[in-house]
């Protein structure tokens, strides 16, 4: 016994030194790389190489890498941690590879597929044209056991722009025989799968809810690589308890094959497979518990990525027995859920589905034929609870709730909506959607809709949002092209007719928030409007009437009136969305009556300081998502019966001029043009002609509050004693050779703490004849603003506000002229259309 184990070790020892004499570090590196290159006709580099004897002759190489096709500049097609072969030693010892094990740990494995249906797998192996001797001496292989270990799979594909990832193990066998047919078993575990487009760069950037969901795939078959023939005995998908089996021929496996397959379940039990897929994160699917019975029979054959309009036929039938099914946010269950479906060439079709919502009865058809370009018949009929399948009806953050009853019933093509003949009708009752990027939900809605053929007829549909409501009636043709999205294949928009009315509607309750994409229907045609309250941030009217023009990126009002600051508005405004996240709106107005003190109390609080009856009109014109930033707010503007006061920098012009009477300026009218832009209201120059003399003043007030205005103040003879001008005087004031008293002040500061002080420079200036410079400085100024705006405007509106200004320009002149020739050289000099000159 002892003399035996002796010799067994001598052997042994003996064979593993013939191992180490033959196959060196040195030699046993070039032959692995020359018998690898060889076999897969790619380059392979590797690390360290060794070779053992015990277990059974192994031959361990570190980091492997197969280059991609065009080599390593390219790229690395696989990379693994470390491959293991377990060879025959007799055939080793011939400088032959029979491989009776191979175990690849960790691999990576880079698949792309290409637009034209070439992938870099093509090419892999050796071709035997190229090599007629190995041709000739065809290789068996017997791989008892072949295993990957802890793989990686990506896939690119080029064509769908989509990349796909997921973790890879492997147990096989695999029989070669005469180097062309081999015979495979074993099984395939798959998880980890991850999805998204093409310039996703790391893992965490791809669509991960499927992660958690594990495939174990068994299969039995054999391929002929002469033929290009793939013969499946059997390929069965397990997960969980729940078996499918699929059995048929695949020719020429790769991007284009030809199949001719048979997929069969019987009795699968449903409430398995949802707790499944439950437990994915998908949202439709998370948390969804079910349960039933699943049958099919489906056959498949023909070519599967062939381009053009033939696809493989899809024969067969599927049927779901007493299904339920209740997703985690719904209130309500689906139960009952039977259906039939039968498949054929080019069709497929439903014809008795039938289930219970809520307790309530619904039944329906549906019938799709020529896949290409598909042709749908459907009818469904039942009172529908909505949270039972809100999931599949809303997006992510989302809710439905309410009740449909509905009885409907139509069909047409598609790809062509409008042209979709639907009749019957659908009530809605209590309904609440809460809809991701609006603020409210909207809530309370009901009404009737009514289809017959391509119209859609619109009965007292309402709704509420927040502090909002509204109620429309309306009449649609082709209503399914409203949901058409933008693109060059888009159909032709709806028809629209409708009528609006809304008690209260605040814009902030419906629109999205600033920053948010906004998209109209697509439609169009028109409607009225008729709303108690309108409110679009700091604008409000009441009693607002309109008649509105549709397009599908825009809303026009040509004509709507409303009371607004106690007034009334008239004008037409246009609302666009062309550029979804930056919606524009425009107005152009005309007020009349209105009061001054609340328009200004909105747009440049406080508004106290300036009051009276106000006519103007004006445009306004910005972002909605951030109005008051881009403002651009234009008019011409007429004050009468009006006072200036009541506000800090009154007082402190009469303080700092010793005049009492000026804390209150009281006017028979002021007239002026202002522009609002870049966060500034420039006005002026203004005329004020009143009790406590003639005033010319001009600048802008920021909607922070800076000021910066120049005015002059001038006060006839006969008012001096009067208003005690001479105090005037005394603080610096300028009286001429008639006895007026003249006064021009530099206004800055902040509205509640403004800075008064003397302007000589313009007093004297007057006193000479001369324009005052002060004025004419804040006057381009206000030209500047105007002409800067009106450079993003078309060239109508430019000859509109230049004619304007034109005419204010010649109604302050005017209205200087008739207070007589010697109050006119006071404020402009002798010859107004003359240079000043330095005095």
């Amino acid at each position: 016994m002892i003399i035996t184990l002796v010799l067994a070790l001598v052997v042994v020892g003996a064979a593993y030194a013939a191992l180490v004499v033959l196959f060196p570090p040195k030699r046993l590196r070039p032959l692995v790389q020359r018998q690898l290159t060889a076999m897969v006709a790619r380059d392979v580099r590797f690390g360290a190489v060794r070779v053992g004897l015990w277990p059974p002759v192994r031959v361990t190489a570190a980091n492997v890498e197969l280059a991609e096709p065009g080599g390593f500049t390219r790229g690395a097609m696989l990379s693994a941690g470390s491959l293991h072969l377990d060879l025959d030693a007799i055939a080793l010892m011939s400088n032959r590879f029979v491989v009776k094990r191979l175990v690849i740990e960790r691999p990576a494995l880079h698949v792309l597929l290409r637009t034209d249906g070439t992938s870099n797998l093509d090419g892999l192996g050796r071709d035997p044209e190229a090599d007629p001797a190995a041709a000739r001496k065809p290789m068996d292989l017997s791989v008892r056991e072949f295993v990957i270990r802890d793989g990686r799979l990506l896939v690119d594909d080029l064509k769908a722009a989509r990349r796909f990832a997921a973790r890879i193990g492997v147990r096989w066998e695999l029989e070669l025989k005469r180097g062309t047919r081999f015979a495979t078993h074993g099984e395939t575990v798959i998880g980890e799968v991850a999805f998204g487009p093409l310039s996703a760069a790391r893992l965490r950037d791809l669509n991960r809810t499927l992660e958690n969901l594990r495939w174990e795939i068994e299969h039995r078959g054999a391929f002929d690589s002469e033929q290009k023939r793939l013969a499946l005995e059997t390929l069965t998908l397990h997960f969980g308890r729940t078996e499918l089996k699929l059995t048929g021929l695949i020719q020429d496996p790769g991007p284009r094959p030809i199949v001719d397959l048979r997929a069969r379940g019987t009795a699968i039990d449903v409430g398995e497979i949802l707790e499944f897929f439950s437990e994915s994160d998908a949202r439709a699917l998370h948390g969804i518990r079910g349960d039933g019975t699943l049958e099919f029979d489906l056959a498949i054959r023909g070519a599967l990525g062939a381009s053009g309009s033939r696809r493989p036929d899809l024969t067969g039938q599927l049927g779901l027995a007493n299904a339920s099914l209740q997703f985690p946010s719904a209130t309500a269950k689906v139960e009952g859920l039977s259906l039939i479906a039968r498949f054929a060439p080019d069709s497929i079709g439903i014809g008795n589905l039938a289930a219970r919502v809520s307790g309530q009865p619904v039944r329906g058809s549906v019938s799709v034929t020529r896949f290409v370009d598909p042709r749908v018949v459907f009818a469904v009929r039942g009172d529908i609870d909505l949270a039972a399948v809100a999931p599949l009806l809303v997006p992510a953050g989302g809710a439905l709730s309410g009740r449909a009853a509905v009885d409907l019933r139509g069909g047409g093509r598609i790809k062509d909506p409008e042209a979709m003949n639907i009749d019957g009708r659908a009530v809605l009752t209590k309904v609440r959607v809460r809809q991701p990027g609006l603020p409210r939900d909207f809530e309370n809605i009901g009404g009737t809709l009514e289809f017959s053929r391509s119209r859609l007829t619109i009965a007292g549909l309402s709704a509420k949002a927040g502090g909002s409501s509204l109620a429309i009636d309306a009449r649609i043709d082709r209503p399914l092209a409203l949901m058409s999205k933008p693109g060059p294949d888009r159909v032709a928009p709806a028809t629209v007719d409708f009528n609006l009315r809304s008690p209260r509607l605040d814009l902030a309750d419906v629109m999205p928030p600033p920053g948010g994409d906004l998209v109209l229907p697509y439609a169009r045609g028109g409607g009225r409007i008729a709303i108690g309250e309108f409110k679009n941030g700091k604008v409000e009217i009441e009693a607002l009437a309109a008649e509105v023009t549709l397009e599908p990126t825009s809303i026009a009002a040509s004509r709507f009136g409303g009371r607004i600051y106690e007034g009334t508005m008239n004008g037409s405004a246009r609302f666009d969305v062309q550029n979804s996240a930056h919606p524009r709106l425009a107005v152009s107005a005309r007020l009349d009556s209105a009061r001054v003190e609340r328009l200004l109390g909105t747009w440049v609080p406080p508004g106290n300081w300036l009051s009276g009856g106000l006519g103007t009109s004006l445009d306004l014109d910005g972002d909605l998502a951030d109005l008051r930033r881009s403002i651009t707010l234009a008019g011409l503007a007429t004050v009468w019966n009006g006072t200036l006061g009541h506000a800090p920098v009154f007082d402190r012009i009469a303080t700092f001029a010793k005049m009492p009477a000026f804390k209150k300026v009281n006017f028979r009218d002021l007239k002026s043009s202002f522009r609002v832009r870049n966060g500034r209201v420039f006005t002026g120059p203004a005329t004020i002609s009143g009790a406590q003399g003639e005033w010319l003043l001009g600048g802008s007030v920021g909607l922070d509050g800076t000021l910066d205005y120049s005015v002059s103040v001038t006060v006839p003879r006969e008012l001096v004693q009067q208003l005690g001008a001479n105090a005037a005087v005394a603080a610096g004031a300028l009286a001429d050779e008639q006895g007026r008293v003249l006064m021009d002040f530099r206004v800055t500061g902040a509205a509640q703490s403004p800075k008064i002080a003397w302007d000589p420079t313009a007093m004297r200036a007057r006193l000479e004849g001369r324009v005052n410079e002060a004025i004419e400085e804040q006057k381009e100024k206000f030209e500047n603003a105007v002409r800067d705006t009106l450079n993003q405007r078309i060239t109508a509106a430019q000859d509109s506000v230049r004619a304007a200004a034109e005419h204010y320009r010649k109604a302050v002149e005017d209205s200087i002229r008739r207070r007589g020739r010697d109050l006119l050289k006071g404020f402009f000099g002798a010859d107004s259309t003359k240079e000043p000159t330095t005095p």
